[in-house]
């Protein structure tokens, strides 16, 4: 069986199968892939997307505040009074966070004795 060859643009002279481009890479799969984001972010850039975040529910609020300026009464645990509706609904958003603050501390300090006993 022969080949033929071919002369290269180089002047050396080859078979055919050498003068082939080669298949599509196929990428290592032990190696890691590069990040597509090219920019670090840096702690101004995240502050001040925090700060965007943080106005937005500033603005939020300020609007719950004008809109619910009428009078609630309430009662609790034998104590009565009347109160803005706008301060029973911060309480009641205040109480919440409150008590999702303390259930994700109690998960968090469930599962550290695990995560310290897998990294050993």
């Amino acid at each position: 069986m022969q080949t033929s060859h071919k002369q290269r643009a180089n002047g050396q002279s080859g078979s055919v199968s050498q003068l082939r481009p080669p298949g599509p890479r196929v990428p290592d799969r032990h190696k890691p892939l590069p990040s597509p984001r090219t920019v670090k972010a840096v702690r101004t850039s995240v502050v001040w997307s925090e700060l965007w975040a943080v106005a937005a529910i500033l603005i939020l609020f300020m609007v719950l505040v004008v809109s619910n300026t009428g009078d609630v009464r309430i009662s609790f645990a034998g104590m009565s009074g009347v109160l803005p509706l706008a301060v029973v609904l911060m309480a009641a958003m205040a109480a919440g966070i409150v008590v999702t603050l303390l259930l994700g501390m109690a998960r968090l300090t469930q599962l550290r004795p695990l995560t310290r006993k897998r990294l050993r």
